[in-house]
């Protein structure tokens, strides 16, 4: 698509179809087949999360304690003063054990240190208590992200009045966000957040927002060095600013010796260094993520040596970075580079589960309403439109076939092309300005 500056006008006709959504009275002119899919396949998911509630989750709260049982036990280990052994594995083996049950195994925290202090206040209640208290902030989180993205889904709710709220519930990384007792519900909504400050233009307060996700760093610090590469230095201060205060943060609650344990246990768990700590003994199953490291993991991980895996998932990831960087040097909105970084992230991140698919939902929803109106028009759009939906639905592999679920990572480069695509114009953010001008 053609790339001009900020206030070219756009492919004829898609911003103005793309603002009927938002206009009362109106309705998108979607195609029925479109109409039938959206309204099977989302409560069709949306059911898959409810019975797994229903079914599975009361057993399996009761035994393992899911996810939530390594950052209930840190907290616990930070309120009560014993942030000096946070990274030490039989400590957390033995806490784990003691407050939530007991596994020949310790499930590993190796988040940084300050998301278990944020999180500290859970450790006062009992583990179920908290488990519960942790669901319903993770509840809150997706509220706010469904709330700040409402002015990109007028064209979804035109389609259906609930549609909006299905894709968010049935979207499975969602969900299992929710039932694992995960983080990636709150990392949604600071990028979403983040998003919304870029359309305003308050970049150094987006980059600030992101820099306090890097709880989950894998997928953060990918979006930063992009943001580098497009030279967005006030989106760069904030996220600097934040860092700093975070990392500094992280050593007062767990001093200068477990901090250099963590950083030995992250570059044993990268396969960087040899296996120092019994923390980086934890198995990890890479079929599991639909990322680049999974993806040449499950095509040919059993007919090339671990050295040769690596070198070969360190050039893909390099070369998918480098072109989103190439790409995003021909977009002028820097909302639009993040919807563009996202998928990158989630890409070439060490560690991509499952749940980690959630940010995705960000550049999803706001794709599938641009381009839904598209389905029977243009090739380009009508690609784009289904980027998004095959991202959407995807993700249901983790019910049948979780051990194939790195096929995902297909899906995440379509929808990486599909962003890149329609960034270059102002399609994509059109719905942003004919809502505030209302």
């Amino acid at each position: 698509m053609p790339v001009g500056p900020a206030n070219d006008s756009p492919a004829p006709g898609v911003n103005e179809v793309a603002a009927q959504g938002l206009r009362a009275g109106q309705r998108v002119p979607v195609p029925y087949y479109v109409k039938g899919l959206a309204l099977g396949i989302p409560p069709y998911l949306v059911a898959i999360h409810l019975w797994t509630w229903i079914l599975i989750v009361p057993g399996a709260l009761a035994t393992g304690g899911y996810d939530f049982r390594q950052v209930y036990a840190a907290a616990y280990m930070i309120r009560t003063g014993h942030g000096n052994e946070l990274y030490d594995y039989n400590a957390q083996k033995e806490f784990q054990n003691a407050l939530v049950s007991r596994e020949d195994v310790a499930l590993p925290f190796v988040s940084p240190a300050y998301e278990a202090w944020v999180l500290a206040p859970l450790s006062l209640l009992p583990f179920r208590s908290a488990y519960c208290a942790f669901l319903g902030l993770n509840l809150i989180a997706l509220w706010l992200c469904f709330a700040l993205l409402r002015p990109w889904m007028g064209n979804l709710r035109a389609i259906y009045p609930w549609l909006p709220g299905a894709l968010f519930l049935g979207f499975l990384p969602v969900a299992t966000a929710l039932i694992e007792g995960q983080d990636s519900v709150l990392l949604t909504l600071l990028l979403t957040a983040a998003f919304v400050c870029l359309i305003r233009n308050r970049n150094f307060a987006a980059g600030i927002l992101t820099g306090m996700g890097l709880f989950k760093f894998p997928i953060v610090l990918p979006i930063a060095l992009l943001f580098l590469l497009w030279r967005r230095w006030n989106f760069l201060f904030g996220f600097a600013l934040a860092a700093g205060a975070l990392a500094a943060t992280c050593v007062w609650l767990t001093g200068v010796p477990q901090t250099k344990l963590y950083a030995e246990t992250l570059l044993s768990v990268a396969g960087i260094t040899p296996i120092k700590t019994a923390l980086a003994l934890y198995p990890v199953n890479w079929k599991i993520m639909a990322n680049v490291h999974g993806l040449v993991v499950g095509t040919v991980g059993k007919l090339l040596p671990p050295g040769q895996i690596s070198a070969i998932t360190i050039l893909i990831s390099l070369g998918v970075l480098l072109w989103t960087a190439w790409r995003g040097t021909r977009v002028k909105s820097a909302a639009a580079l993040l919807l563009l970084a996202i998928p990158c992230s989630v890409l070439v991140s060490h560690h991509t589960n499952p749940h980690d698919l959630s940010v995705l939902i960000l550049p999803v929803v706001i794709m599938l309403n641009v381009f839904l109106p598209f389905e029977e028009g243009k090739q380009p759009e009508r690609a784009m439109a289904r980027a998004a939906a095959l991202v959407f639905v995807v993700p249901v592999m983790e019910s049948y076939s979780l051990t194939h679920f790195y096929l995902g990572a297909l899906a995440v480069l379509f929808l990486l092309w599909g962003t890149a695509s329609a960034a270059q114009n102002q399609n994509l953010l059109s719905q942003a300005r004919e809502f505030e001008t209302q």
